[in-house]
């Protein structure tokens, strides 16, 4: 039985890996197709930035920027400025940003002169809301930053009559990711069943988006989501040099490592109790887009993810796991959902 793929470093730890006859895993296929079809994508660059200065005539802002201090979201709102667009930017703060990081936003804002609102949770909650998910036993734990980002930034376009937001999701570094690896994040049934067995409580108090207000702000509201850096030549490590010359961008390790419990939760959490080690799709992503090759990743994953400690690691691994159906979700209104969306016209779609 083959175990890893002869073109990358995925392997079976992602269950519904594949190979073929020689030897290359269905993620390298699709992430291959992706980025071809990217690549037909960038000739229509100027249109959509045109598209998105009408849409933003007579407002004060023409379009929307979560800055998380990573390189990704930084990246975009270079290259947006650089395209002559107006965004308005906002930061989250769950508290647990990594200071370089909250740097990297603070000099980039200053220096290209664009406005900065940092979204506040109430932090308190969100600890109660963390910690449920852990003593839930769920695999993952950021889900619940992933759905609270996902509610602020839709409340925060359509606070601001912004139609469009730019996404720092590329296809050249994150084309690679198994679904096996997590839960569907935007699942708020999901989320608020697993806090209230749990807790015994009701959730309230924090950010959340229902499935039909996630529809009302994509089909009424018309707010779409742009992944600016699938239009650009995009290289990390270029992004990076970039960054540091133009804004003293600090680098504070690998991918997604800008929030301390991210870190924490994909290096240790993910690696230690669910045997999944995130860095390998990190990787064979960008071994796909030529950003690094084979060797290069194997060599690196023969070492084990560096972590900060945050001196509970041997209570969380010692709480049972738990799977997606062990609690109520929408998994299969979302399925159909996804169905119907392909008989939605494409310009009333994202």
């Amino acid at each position: 039985m083959q175990l890893q793929c002869n073109n990358c470093c995925m392997d079976r730890s992602a269950s519904e890996i594949t190979f073929n006859e020689m030897g290359v895993c269905n993620f390298c296929l699709s992430a291959q197709q992706a980025l071809k079809e990217i690549k037909e994508e960038k000739k229509n660059l100027q249109s959509i930035i045109e598209r998105i200065k009408k849409d933003g005539e007579g407002k004060k802002y023409d379009c929307l920027i979560g800055l998380s201090g990573g390189v990704d979201s930084s990246t975009v709102l270079h290259y947006a400025v650089q395209l002559g667009l107006r965004p308005l930017t906002f930061t989250l703060d769950n508290g647990w940003n990594d200071t370089r990081a909250d740097e990297n936003v603070l000099n980039l804002v200053e220096k290209l002169r664009v406005p900065l609102f940092r979204y506040v949770i109430d932090i308190e909650k969100y600890r109660k809301l963390q910690a449920s998910f852990m003593n839930g036993g769920i695999r993952n734990l950021e889900a619940i930053t992933d759905h609270i980002l996902f509610a602020t930034t839709y409340e925060m376009a359509n606070k601001n009559g912004i139609k469009w937001i730019l996404s720092g999701g590329n296809v050249n570094t994150e084309s690679i990711m198994p679904a096996s690896w997590g839960e569907d994040p935007r699942d708020l049934k999901w989320v608020k069943a697993v806090y209230k067995a749990n807790t015994k409580k009701e959730l309230y108090g924090l950010p959340t988006i229902s499935l039909f207000q996630e529809q009302y702000y994509r089909l009424v509201k018309q707010k779409k989501f742009l992944r600016l850096l699938d239009y650009l030549d995009y290289n990390r490590e270029e992004s990076i040099k970039l960054l540091s010359e133009k804004y003293d961008y600090k680098v504070y390790g690998e991918k997604h490592c800008e929030n301390t419990f991210t870190w924490w939760f994909q290096n240790f959490y993910l690696f230690e109790k669910w045997n999944i080690d995130k860095r390998k799709a990190h990787y064979a992503s960008l071994i796909n887009s030529g950003q690094m090759t084979r060797k290069e990743a194997l060599d690196l994953l023969t070492e084990s993810p560096e972590y900060p400690a945050l001196g509970i690691e041997k209570r969380v691994v010692q709480i049972p796991c738990k799977e997606y159906n062990d609690y109520p979700n929408s998994k299969k209104v979302r399925q159909l959902v996804v169905k119907l969306y392909k008989y939605i016209p494409k310009k009333l779609k994202y």
